[in-house]
């Protein structure tokens, strides 16, 4: 089934993510090219500066390393961090061995030495992961201190995932960060953390949390069965200033009825569970906005579908854990500095369970989906779409908030003065999950420069003669859900208009 051709009267608006609600498409501002609706639904926050607005490239200011890089070390990932709380800004570098393809990882902290002013490497750990393509790190206080600890996953030479887990400590020399490991997990199935809710007292920093349990999932080697697993517990505990395994239980799978399926599981190849997933699948239960998932691996591409918006993402690699079990890497098709780690279990023929996990803590998502027959289609065809559409509000003239920066909008053009820099460009505001505010700067040429988004709260309120207008902008992601804020941090602005007294 050709899905592009047989599913187009589905999705009639597909690609049109934001219509540019004003202006003449030649002014550069006022429309998005169709081909380009993956990078305006997969663009990433950067540091704001002074404008706000995002790099056109999507890389993130100060991605390079701070300190320098051997010959015989490559470059993985950087990670901009403040791990003490101090005034400078440190890094977490992800370091591969150029000689030796199947080495352990590194990570390194480098750290500001205000003694010599420059920045130097504090600390170095090694990681059980080899893969540097299936390799992501993060800062998570998985023990409840408010202290973040440094979180690696990854997949090693034997192709078993791998979980490490670095605690800040005090360094022996007494000067710079330290850091000590607490968990190292090694699974042949999934890895997760359990992130258990925490008190408001923890949330606003009054008293510690609990610490998240880690489970581990892997084959029942003693079983017949391909799908009995077992469940390792590992908990926090701080005698032993790291994590312990505290259970084991067994878990038994289905009993495997389908030929297909035990043809599936029989073969450990990673093309075999590829070209089972090959087509679309869509989210059991979900309403309004359809949420369907294409996988081509011949096209080497993975689509996320909701309702009028698509992300593409490019399927850079596939490990293969448990029989029933796929653990991809993907990067977005426009900024590859925006990735996606999607675990699948096969639980039938036509159903599978889904994990989809982004860069970010809050790019979370998954579900069970639905291979999508042609009686889904006829099902779903049936349904109204919801629509993508220009916001009922208009932004006309000057906002400037508490610190005297001004925002000028004459549609369908901005301009954002903030002391003696000037920034200018298109606007739009639209409606998806919440109204949006859409900004994209041009050059002098009129060709894009920069772009930011931004959940949009408006009010009016008019008092005798006076009409006061404000402006609440958060710092925003759009994607196949919607707007999502990157920022707890809401900025105001306001506009006073004062209306002409009536005459007789």
């Amino acid at each position: 089934m050709n899905f592009r051709n047989a599913f187009l009267p589905l999705l009639p608006g597909l690609g049109l993510l934001l219509l540019w609600a004003c202006g003449p498409q030649e002014d550069g501002a006022s429309a998005r090219s169709p081909s380009r609706k993956s990078a305006l639904a997969g663009r990433i926050e950067s540091d704001p500066g002074e404008y706000g607005l995002l790099t056109r490239s999507g890389e993130m200011p100060g991605s390079a390393p701070k300190a320098p890089i051997e010959r015989t070390e490559s470059l993985v990932q950087v990670l901009n961090c403040n791990l003490d709380l101090d005034l400078n800004e440190e890094q977490i570098l992800v370091l591969a061995r150029k000689d030796q393809s199947d080495a352990p990882l590194r990570i390194v902290v480098v750290d500001y030495d205000p003694v010599r002013g420059a920045y130097l490497r504090s600390w170095e750990g090694m990681c059980g992961a080899t893969n540097p393509h299936l390799f992501e790190v993060a800062l998570k206080d998985l023990v409840g201190d408010h202290n973040q600890e440094i979180v690696c996953r990854g997949i090693n030479s034997r192709g078993e995932q791998v979980l490490d887990a670095f605690r800040k400590s005090s360094s022996p020399s007494g000067v710079g960060l330290h850091f000590t490991e607490i968990c190292q997990i090694v699974s042949d199935g999934g890895i997760e953390i359990q992130e258990i809710e925490r008190s408001e007292g923890y949330r606003q920093g009054h008293k510690n949390g609990p610490s998240f349990p880690i489970y581990a999932y892997s084959r029942d080697r003693d079983s017949a069965n391909l799908l009995d697993r077992i469940r390792r517990t590992y908990q926090w505990q701080y005698p032993q200033n790291r994590y312990v395994l505290t259970g084991e239980e067994k878990l038994p799978g289905a009993v495997v009825q389908e030929q297909q399926l035990k043809e599936l599981f029989g073969d450990p190849s990673v093309q075999a569970f590829e070209r089972y997933l090959a087509g679309p699948w869509y989210l059991a239960g979900s309403k309004g906005w359809e949420e369907i998932i294409l996988f081509s691996p011949e096209r080497r591409q993975i689509t996320l579908y909701s309702g009028q918006v698509e992300e593409i993402y490019v399927w850079q690699t596939s490990t293969r854990s448990l029989p029933n079990w796929l653990y991809i890497h993907a990067t977005n098709e426009a900024i590859a500095s925006i990735r996606k780690w999607i675990t699948v279990e096969a639980a039938s023929l036509d159903t599978i369970e889904v994990s989809i996990r982004g860069s970010e803590p809050w790019d979370r998502s998954g579900g069970r989906y639905l291979k999508l027959t042609d009686e889904l289609q006829e099902q779903l065809l049936k349904r109204n779409q919801t629509e993508v559409k220009p916001a009922a509000i208009t932004l006309k003239g000057a906002y400037r908030d508490d610190k005297g920066v001004e925002i000028v909008f004459d549609p369908p053009r901005f301009t954002w003065t903030e002391g003696k820099r000037r920034f200018s460009g298109g606007f739009a505001v639209i409606s998806l999950d919440k109204t949006v505010l859409s900004l994209k700067g041009l050059d002098e040429n009129g060709l894009p420069l920069q772009e930011a988004d931004y959940i949009l709260e408006y009010q009016e309120n008019s008092k005798d003669s006076v009409i006061e207008r404000s402006l609440a902008l958060t710092a925003a992601r759009l994607g196949v859900h919607g707007a999502k804020a990157v920022s707890e941090h809401k900025r105001l602005f306001l506009q006073r208009e004062q209306l002409a007294p009536d005459r007789p």
